[in-house]
């Protein structure tokens, strides 16, 4: 394994709560605590390169309590482990790899590696931007819980910000190369950098979600630093990964980020492998305080009503990761109490974290509250695709009372909103979702991808009507359309 910096990142997550939370809480911990201490098991793995022995988790905590990682057993002094301020008996969660990428080679490893397992990848990008003003530049930032930067708070549409692709709940790294570790120190610099050159280099953060390079959407040249975006590639209808999360030709992309969840020693052994090339490496970790992340699963599998009132309170975590724990368990649950508490966290403009927001979004699907209508008809514009679908998924299991905001998102600027919109009527299936289909496809201006999308919701309805519409679409001429007609009619081909 090559050299690498390592990092480690701890964070002390007991805090002050209602008595009642406490005593649920302390209950289920010092049953799990019990089971920590005596339910490790035997399978140990040397880690010569850090350092230190680690021991997978027996499978009583490990089946029973839905535990994830391994656990560090003991450190050589002097150790880059040691160093790093890793003690016996942590829990190792997450290894973050974090590979600098000056050549196309290197991007395109690092790409490849990233996307591997999750089909997730972070992009470290860094944007020239031109403003006369802060104004002129309309972009605000907030406060980063884990401390990375700043994260985007709020850009003004049409401003410069907005036009070079920078989005909200992106991390910002650097300005010019100085890091923004707060956001008055932010401020200061950007503040600096307009009234001064009046240009600014942002490095800032972007998650890409492809089973594959090939599908991310980018081609790209070496450049001074990391790799230039030449061109953006369409790789999925209109759009790509790349273009959905505010990629522009002519970006600098310096690093790519892995986030590797460590469940075992194999994924450990797997993640430590893959990180032979990185730059940095970066161990979440936490002593018994600090395994509520896994405590936060446990309550989850309880299953009623007892760990809901912990779960929402974690919910308003600072940390994505304990936010995220808690979102996932909340999502198999079916108790009215937490549809307020998700409602709060499924739009963009509450929660930074993509994986949050999916997890309300697909808990609301489940419970199909009305209530939940308007809020999910506003994730239909979430930057993640995920959520976006979800949140259509939703609309579809609520049904009727939905039809009316999937029409009006029907009509949206955005193809992407539109797409998704017209596919969820087709679920709905009632006279008046019919019509609009019918109406879609009446629209000579129209874009084909959702006209396509509207052939198949009609398809998907399967009554007379509207397989007599798509039977007049067939006769219409229209080759955009009609091979897909057929194709979905194809045992009725030689009657049309």
């Amino acid at each position: 394994m090559s050299e690498y910096s390592i990092k480690t990142e701890k964070k002390h997550y007991l805090s002050r709560q209602s008595s009642g939370y406490n005593t649920i809480l302390l209950s289920i911990f010092c049953v799990l605590l019990i089971a920590f201490i005596s339910g490790c098991g035997k399978d140990i793995y040397q880690d010569q390169k850090l350092g230190m022995t680690v021991k997978e988790l027996g499978s009583d905590l490990d089946e029973r309590w839905s535990l994830n990682g391994v656990i560090v057993d003991s450190l050589k002094p002097g150790s880059l482990a040691e160093k790093s301020g890793l003690r016996a008996g942590e829990l190792v969660s997450y290894m973050i790899d974090e590979r600098r990428v000056d050549s196309k080679k290197k991007f395109r490893n690092a790409l490849s590696d990233a996307l591997e397992e999750d089909e997730n990848a972070i992009l470290r990008i860094s944007k020239n931007i031109s403003a006369s003003s802060l104004d002129e530049l309309g972009i605000r930032v907030k406060r980063d819980p884990e401390e990375r930067g700043v994260i985007v708070d709020n850009v003004v549409p049409s401003s410069k910000s907005d036009q070079a692709g920078i989005m909200v709940n992106s991390i910002i790294y650097t300005l010019d190369g100085e890091p923004a570790s707060s956001v008055e120190q932010f401020n200061q610099l950007i503040e600096q950098k307009i009234q001064g050159a009046r240009k600014v280099t942002i490095n800032l953060a972007r998650q890409i979600v492809a089973d594959k390079i090939s599908k991310v959407g980018i081609e790209e040249d070496t450049g001074s630093g990391g790799v230039v975006v030449k061109k953006l590639e369409i790789t999925e209808s209109d759009s790509s990964p790349a273009i959905r999360e505010g990629i522009k030709e002519g970006d600098l992309i310096t690093h790519v980020i892995d986030e590797m969840k460590i469940e075992d020693i194999k994924t450990y052994k797997d993640a430590t492998k893959k990180a032979a090339s990185a730059d940095r490496v970066i161990i979440r970790r936490g002593e018994i305080g600090g395994i509520k992340l896994t405590l936060i699963d446990a309550l989850g599998q309880i299953g009623d009503n007892r760990a809901v009132g912990p779960l929402v309170q974690l919910l308003e975590s600072n940390d994505r990761w304990i936010r995220r724990s808690a979102a996932n368990a909340l999502s198999g649950m079916n108790d009215p109490a937490i549809i307020q508490p998700l409602l709060g966290h499924l739009l963009e403009s509450d929660e930074t974290d993509p994986e949050v927001r999916r997890s309300a979004a697909e808990a609301l699907a489940k419970m199909q509250p009305v209530k939940a209508i308007e809020p999910l008809a506003q994730a239909l514009r979430d930057s993640s695709l995920g959520v976006r679908l979800l949140a259509g998924y939703a609309l579809g299991r609520i049904g009727a009372p939905s039809t009316e905001v999937l029409i009006k998102a029907s009509q949206d600027p955005d193809s992407k909103v539109r797409d998704i919109a017209v596919a969820t009527l087709g679920t709905i299936g009632s006279k008046v979702a019919k019509d609009e289909l019918k109406k879609i496809l009446e629209d000579e201006n129209e874009e084909p991808t959702v006209k396509l999308t509207a052939i198949q919701a009609l398809y998907k309805i399967g009554d007379a009507d509207s397989i007599a519409q798509l039977r007049r679409i067939a006769a219409s001429g229209d080759p955009r359309l009609v091979a897909f007609v057929k194709e979905l009619l194809s045992d009725e081909s030689e009657n049309i």
